[in-house]
């Protein structure tokens, strides 16, 4: 089976590619440690925005750093990217929701499971890192 190699992707590049699809997983740390959620998402700007009922994610999300990683596979041309962004993360306090929502690049996320959602969360990256899958390579691996 032919190899891959792997090519790394800009910071705008990375935000092009986040700007694409709705659904990430939020990671965060809990009292049981990591844990890693698919979430829908908006970017505002280069922050990430997701809502939330209260939860083990927004308890998570206070006083640890936290990351958020989106990929996508496309079997048919066996091509893909990911990418992976490093950061803190906050609750919205809810008289800043209205500006927040104008700096919402698209539609706003809407959770999946039914319910109250009140809780804006905002992920502000430090961190930036992306990869596509690229040419293949000539070697073959074991």
């Amino acid at each position: 089976m032919p190899r891959r190699t792997l090519k790394d992707l800009p910071w705008d590049e990375c935000f092009m590619l986040l700007g694409q699809e709705t659904v990430g997983r939020f990671v965060y740390v809990d009292d049981l440690g990591p844990a890693a959620v698919p979430v829908n998402y908006a970017l505002a700007g280069q922050d990430i925005v997701f809502r939330s009922e209260d939860g083990s994610k927004v308890r998570g999300l206070r006083n640890h750093g936290v990351a958020f990683e989106v990929d996508h596979t496309d079997d048919t041309s066996r091509s893909g990217w990911s990418v992976l962004v490093r950061g803190t993360s906050e609750e919205v306090e809810m008289e800043r929701v209205p500006e927040l929502l104008r700096r919402i690049d698209g539609d706003m996320p809407l959770p999946w499971k039914k319910g109250i959602h009140k809780i804006w969360v905002v992920i502000t990256p430090k961190m930036v890192t992306g990869r596509r899958l690229a040419d293949i390579a000539l070697e073959d691996f074991f």
